[in-house]
């Protein structure tokens, strides 16, 4: 997952999902202050002029912005810097066209986004992952403002005035700029610049009341800390370094609902009834406020969409992406759903004839809680292959070493680590060099701790820029993870977890290695269903034996993983492929329906009848998972795109296996032809030049029905 909020006011992304996963998750927002008059900022009303100042390379956010102070002052500071720039082209109303010149309208409205980001961006990451909950709370604060602010600057009606006016000029532009200046006046249109004065008001208030709802839902979320008591009989199957890090207190054993507790258990723990009982605590987590919560915003934003003249929020959100629009989306869900059928069927078979081997009796149904447990149990009786075995062999520190020495090779980096003065001690730090040149930075926040953001994903902490001094802004990322932290006992990842560790990496590198002029399309600023392309096409490298022999090795003993257990991992790596897939289905189909639908629904009752109609596995009573569906804010329409994404990324991967997947000379192409795009070609027209012909779904659809890896 991928994640930015401060996007032309449509969100730009959310998690990974990559691994056991169940969701990924956008961050929150609170509420808005109004907006003044038809003015773009919510900061003030419009300042006089000062000196025409522009956005500087030399910007640090995490020097100013980890404490109470510190935060407001970057929010403050940088909204106020983009309200100047506004400013300065609206004085351009009227004027000659030889002074509406591209640098003085369309390059400093760039300039308004990048001060928007730089008060945003770093505010978003310590919202969800500062250990102080006044630094978090102060750091919320700033999405609504920033949002408030953007709402503003698509209803400032002088604003566009003088864009539209510098439009018609039809001065020459190409790349960037021309895809700039067609966007912009796009989002006028989309964010209600035509609508009345009454509208845009009702327009206003309806954003601000969605970005604090989704905060909400959030928080929610972020701050659930359930957990099962469980007698020590319910540890058996389980790893000893799990169960050294869960001893008895008063008879009893605690089992939480985060990532390092929750997917263990489930995975191995014999005693099936708390499984089933953690199963429901972890996906109702938010609890019942999140379900009210939700329902008020699927009404609000359908009442947003139709104000703006959409049949549904879904046709609204996928406008700007490759699919278009809701009808394309369902059907290609029903593409993938017809394609599962028979492949989930065989798979869910095998899972049946397991569980009556454990339980002796069978049943007409499982839970999903059964998933992973049966699926380890196939997985080790017919493939021979023992995750918990594997998981010895990947210790999270060697993990990390091989990931950045097969990245620095891939696309000639180096990373050097410097003192990361951070917002936690776990946090590290490095910068980034190529060809001998500085080129960005980025934070590895690794381990799971209270009160942080509970998935996986990149969270940008400053947007790349072409500077209007010639200098450039120099990208910068954090990578916010809930691995375990090593201790007297290692700290071993599953291999699903270094999958994820790979994905998430992805997003680090497409933020990293843009060459964008504009930050409008810096990094990962592409469209929603392409985001995840490149970094689940980086899933693949973890499942090469090439590959992991550069740092997979058991972390007593040091040598590599024995060729029995790795062709045991290949041999069950294509088995609940499918039925993995049915759960993506779920989750993509669930946030079509909705955004589609006429609210007023229970989402509860869509859930159960989205779950019984894509899923082989029972829905549960009781369970209200959309109450923990963190993709529903800033992913709102767009789960579906993670498969969409996926269809690219394997299409991706047949040239990388063809000609290796460390070959420089394909990572080179894929790093020039893509990465250091960010947004600012047409995603369809870089895919077809790395591959040399047009993509296609072939090799996606062999891949989920199990019939090529």
């Amino acid at each position: 997952m991928r994640i930015r909020s401060f996007a032309l006011l449509f969100p730009v992304l959310a998690l990974g999902a990559c691994g056991p996963a169940p969701e990924p998750v956008t961050p929150p927002g609170p509420t808005p202050p109004t907006v003044v008059g038809g003015s773009a900022s919510s900061v003030s009303a419009a300042p006089a002029l000062g000196p025409d100042v522009r956005p500087s390379a030399d910007f640090d956010p995490v020097a100013v912005g980890m404490s109470v102070d510190g935060a407001k002052r970057l929010c403050d500071e940088h909204l106020k810097a983009a309200q100047a720039l506004v400013e300065r082209i609206k004085t351009l109303k009227g004027a000659a066209p030889a002074q509406l010149t591209y640098d003085a309208v369309l390059g400093r409205f760039d300039d308004v986004v990048l001060e928007v980001d730089s008060a945003g961006e770093f505010n978003q990451l310590t919202a969800v992952a500062h250990p102080d909950v006044a630094v978090r709370e102060a750091a919320k604060l700033c999405e609504p403002r920033a949002d408030a602010f953007l709402t503003g600057l698509y209803l400032d009606a002088d604003l566009a005035g003088v864009i539209r006016a510098y439009a018609a000029k039809s001065e020459p532009l190409d790349g960037e700029r021309k895809k700039l200046l067609v966007e912009v006046l796009r989002d006028f249109r989309r964010n209600g610049l035509d609508l009345g004065p009454d509208q845009q008001k009702e327009l206003r208030r309806m954003s601000e009341e969605i970005i604090h709802i989704g905060q909400d839902f959030e928080s929610n979320i972020a701050s659930s800390a359930g957990h099962i008591e469980v007698k020590a009989d319910a540890l058996k199957g389980l790893p000893p370094e799990y169960i050294a890090k869960h001893p008895a207190k008063n008879g009893k054993i605690e089992i939480g609902i985060d990532y390092p507790d929750y997917f263990p258990f489930v995975t191995y723990s014999t005693d099936r009834k708390a499984a089933t009982e953690l199963y429901v605590k972890f996906s109702n987590r938010g609890g019942e406020e999140n379900v009210k919560l939700l329902e008020r915003l699927l009404k609000l934003r359908s009442d947003k969409a139709r104000l703006l003249g959409y049949a549904s929020w879904a046709d609204y959100v996928l406008e700007p992406r490759m699919a278009k629009d809701a009808k394309t989306v369902k059907a290609f869900l029903g593409q993938i759903r017809e394609a599962l059928r028979a492949p989930a069927k065989i798979e869910f078979a095998e899972l049946m004839k397991e569980h009556v081997k454990q339980l002796g009796k069978s049943t007409d149904k499982l839970p999903p809680s059964e998933r992973y447990f049966l699926q380890d149990r196939v997985k080790k009786e017919k493939y021979k292959l023992d995750t918990q075995e594997l998981s010895s062999y990947l210790e999270i520190g060697a993990v990390k070493k091989g990931l950045l020495d097969i990245t620095a090779k891939m696309y000639g980096l180096d990373y050097k680590e410097v003192p990361a003065k951070a917002w936690h001690p776990d946090v590290t730090a490095y910068e980034v060099s190529s060809g001998g040149k500085l080129i960005g930075k980025f934070y590895l926040d690794l381990y799971s701790r209270p009160d942080k953001f509970k998935h996986m994903a990149m969270f940008p902490v400053v947007t790349s820029k072409k500077m209007s001094d010639g200098r450039v802004r120099l990208p910068v990322a954090s990578l916010e993870c809930n691995f375990p932290k090593p201790g007297a006992e290692a700290a071993l990842l599953s291999h699903e977890d270094v999958v994820t560790f790979f994905h998430e990496f992805g997003h680090v590198l497409h933020h990293l290695l843009t060459r964008s002029e504009l930050a409008h399309f810096s990094g990962t600023n592409v469209v929603r269903d392409f985001v995840e392309a490149p970094s689940q096409m980086f899933e693949e490298w973890p499942w090469s034996r090439e590959v992991l022999d550069l740092f997979a090795v058991h972390h007593t003993t040091g040598k590599k993983i024995p060729d029995d257990l790795f062709n045991a991992l290949q041999r069950a790596r294509g088995f609940g492929k499918a039925l993995e897939t049915q759960r993506q289905l779920v989750f993509a189909t669930l946030d079509q329906e909705y955004h589609t639908r006429a609210p007023g629904f229970d989402t509860t009752a869509v859930y159960e009848e989205v779950t019984n109609a894509n899923d082989s596995f029972a829905y549960v009573k009781g369970v209200h998972f959309q109450s923990s569906f963190g993709h529903l804010i800033g992913y709102d329409a767009g789960y579906y795109s993670y498969q969409w994404a996926l269809s690219l990324s394997r299409d991706v991967l047949t040239r990388f296996r063809k000609e290796g997947l460390l070959n420089p000379v394909v990572a080179k192409s894929w790093r020039d032809e893509v990465l250091s795009k960010g947004g600012g070609e047409d995603e369809q027209a870089m895919v077809t030049k790395f591959l040399g012909r047009a993509p296609n779904t072939d090799a996606y659809l062999a891949y989920i029905k199990g019939e090529a890896l």
